[in-house]
């Protein structure tokens, strides 16, 4: 081990665990939450200037960038795990290892899948649930905002580590740069430009590349406390290997996620058009205001569970587990409220003049958000299994939800409630799969002391 690195200051000790959560937890809070607000306004922005048709043309797309996001989250979050627990177990130059070999497999992954998209735009755009009304909307947003993707699907994975290496604000940071960028140009370039939906991919794109080139000098500068070198960057296999393992649940929660969405833009598509794909667009839109702070809470939960459980300190991963748990469900229950309050002039945002889209999308909001709260219990769950390397559990909550759960009951309970039944599937499978989730939690903790929310009396 080098001195440097002997010398380096462990960011996971010396202070109370919650201030320890809020540390790492309060940045990706903060970013996530902006990042997907920008994401929103971008949509509004399409919505108000080309209308329904064009929020339904994003939300095709949107299995795609899933696919970016899975390979993103197989490398990126696979390798800062393995990354935390190398530190934990005091393998500095190893965890150092990780870094390298994770950067080079996100550029691989991310280069593969971009050619793929190309490759097969238009098949891949029908097979997304697009139609002859929608396809040329889809077509011109994918082919300019592909660049976007890719970069972000790289800078992505390796913001993971700069907040591992215990600077959580810079990894903030990033999310709020590239954001702020998104922000900025979207008006300039869909309105100002008159670019419309073409506008919405160049602000995006303009957004990831100035937040990449943020992240690379976040970790090749001289404040970098670990650092990207070209000696760590040829990769092993074993190395490899163990990060898809721990990264392969995120990865299949995001691949599932993708099968989903595209069966459940044919089922929209089929019992109720475009206009329910526009609904359900945005319906999830707003949805991912609620979870994407409670995903940051689990971001930041991840390195400190990884940590103490490398350092063999598992008592301190579970309280750590269910102090995200919490903070996660009154998250999620405040926004539960809001929305089931204001869901139609929230739906109005998007688009003032479309009363058949204000009406049907405030509908859906209020359906698809109704367990809202015991959301972060699946999720966090999922976060736990991974972050101790427990890949097989952590895997099978991710699809249990997404596949086991969710795609059937897309294709069945319409068959009984027509379009309502595509609108509550999402929400029977949260039932079913937060229970699986209490139930692998309560068996976990048992063998350690431990009930699911509160110390062993």
């Amino acid at each position: 081990m080098s001195a440097a690195v002997q010398s380096i200051k462990n960011p996971f000790k010396d202070k109370k665990l919650s201030k320890l959560l809020f540390k790492f937890s309060a940045p990706a809070v903060a970013g996530m939450f902006v990042n997907a607000l920008f994401n929103i306004i971008s949509r509004i922005y399409v919505g108000q200037d080309v209308g329904a048709v064009g929020i339904a043309a994003i939300t095709v797309i949107f299995p795609i960038g899933l696919l970016y996001m899975g390979f993103s989250a197989l490398i990126g979050i696979g390798s800062n795990a393995l990354f935390s627990i190398r530190l934990g177990e005091k393998r500095h130059e190893e965890a150092l290892r990780v870094m390298g070999n994770g950067f080079i497999l996100l550029i691989l992954m991310a280069g593969l899948v971009t050619s793929f998209s190309y490759t097969f735009l238009d098949k891949l755009l029908f097979f997304c649930g697009a139609d002859e009304a929608v396809l040329p909307y889809s077509r011109l947003y994918a082919t300019w905002v592909f660049p976007g993707y890719f970069l972000f699907a790289i800078g992505a994975g390796m913001n993971h580590f700069i907040r591992s290496s215990g600077r959580p604000k810079t990894a903030m940071a990033t999310q709020f740069i590239g954001a702020f960028i998104n922000f900025m140009a979207a008006p300039l370039f869909i309105f100002k430009l008159g670019l419309g939906i073409q506008g919405a991919a160049l602000a995006t794109v303009c957004g990831q590349v100035i937040s990449f080139s943020w992240v690379i000098y976040c970790l090749t500068g001289h404040r970098s406390i670990y650092r990207l070198m070209w000696k760590n960057f040829a990769l092993k296999l074993q190395i490899a290997l163990d990060v898809m393992a721990i990264g392969f649940s995120q990865f299949a929660f995001q691949m599932a996620s993708g099968a989903l969405n595209v069966i459940l833009n044919h089922a929209l598509l089929k019992y109720g058009g475009n206009l329910a794909i526009s609904a359900m667009g945005i319906a999830l839109s707003i949805n991912t205001i609620i979870i994407m702070p409670t995903a940051g809470i689990s971001q930041g939960a991840q390195p400190l569970i990884g940590y103490n459980h490398g350092a063999r300190k598992y008592k301190t991963s579970i309280q750590t587990l269910k102090m995200a748990l919490r903070w996660g469900m009154l998250v999620t229950t405040v926004g539960f409220i809001l929305l089931e309050l204001f869901a139609r002039p929230i739906a109005a945002i998007f688009n003032s003049t479309d009363t058949a889209l204000i009406d049907l999308a405030g509908r859906v909001i209020r359906m698809v958000n109704i367990l809202l709260p015991i959301v972060p219990l699946q999720m966090m769950a999922t976060t736990f299994f991974q972050a101790i390397n427990q890949p097989l559990k952590a895997a099978f909550l991710s699809l249990s939800r997404q596949i086991l759960l969710v795609i059937p009951l897309v294709l069945i309970l319409p068959l009984f409630w027509g379009l309502d039944g595509v609108f509550l599937a999402p929400v029977v499978a949260d039932a079913i799969s937060t229970l699986l989730a209490v139930v692998l939690l309560k068996n976990f903790f048992k063998a350690h002391g431990q009930t699911v929310f509160f110390k062993k009396k």
